[in-house]
């Protein structure tokens, strides 16, 4: 099955996703993860991904000031949350 996301609701349903967006601005989020995610993106991939969906759902310009981001590689296992210098390395890499 490969790695998943879940998410769990008060009256313990859960449910299993391989990208998945919450919070302000779902819904548009959601959408662009529907429709462009594929099967076997690498990382670098995924992280333009998740970066996209976040364009694609907020009404300002992103910066290393205002995303956030955290990742848990397959292959590592570990946790781990973005410095500023790194966001704004992949920022770069949308323009």
């Amino acid at each position: 099955m490969g790695p998943q996301i879940y998410t769990t609701s008060p009256s313990g349903i859960y449910r299993s996703f391989k990208a998945y967006a919450l919070g302000n601005g779902e819904t548009p989020a959601r959408k662009y993860i529907q429709d462009n995610y594929k099967e076997n993106l690498n990382f670098d991939e995924i992280i333009n991904l998740a970066l996209n969906a976040i364009k694609e759902s907020i009404d300002e310009d992103m910066t290393k000031e205002n995303i956030r981001l955290s990742y848990i590689k397959s292959e590592e296992k570990k946790f781990k949350i973005c410095s500023k210098e790194e966001i704004d390395q992949f920022l770069s890499v949308l323009k």
